[in-house]
Parts: structure tokens; sequence; C-alpha cells
């Protein structure tokens, strides 16, 4: 009974979408740019995650302040690109 339940609950979505038919290459541009975006922030975050780790492993304050500093810079940066590009695919869609 909870197949069926599930399965009704989701019947107007499937009609929804499949009334929107298939995205225009413009769209499917703006796609490729939000992915693209995901992937500059998942970068940023990787490599700010690896500043911060190296910060924790540090052998003087200053070096951990310089690292931690370098972390936040690099976070920033690709939320900037990935904001930048995103506002592109926005425009697109």
């Amino acid at each position: 009974m909870k197949k069926i339940t599930t399965f009704a609950a989701t019947l107007p979505l499937v009609a929804a979408l499949a009334a929107c038919g298939p995205d225009s290459p413009t769209e499917e541009t703006g796609d490729m740019l939000e992915e693209r975006a995901d992937a500059l922030d998942e970068a940023g975050e990787e490599r700010s995650d690896e500043l911060e780790d190296m910060a924790d492993e540090a052998d003087s304050e200053a070096r951990e302040d310089m690292l931690d500093e370098r972390a936040e810079v690099v976070e920033d940066m690709g939320d900037e690109a990935a904001d930048s590009v995103n506002e592109v695919a926005d425009e697109m869609e």
C-alpha cells in the first residue's frame, strides 16, 4: 500500500516534468554552467580544507595564521567564481 501511495504522490511531479518538454540548447548550456559553478565551489572548499589542515600542523603560530588566512581567501575566491558562473547560468534559463 505504501508503494501505491508513494507512486500516486509522485504522479503530479512526473506530469509537470513531462509537460515541460526537453530543454532548449540555451537551457542546457545554463545547466552545464551550473555544474561548472558547483565544481568551482567544491574545488575552492577542498583547497581551503587542505590549507586549514596544514595550518593545524604548522610549526609556528605565525605560519598557522598565514595558512588560515590563505584558506579563507581561497574559499572566498571559489565562492565568488561560482557565483559569477551561476549568474550567467541564471540569465540563460
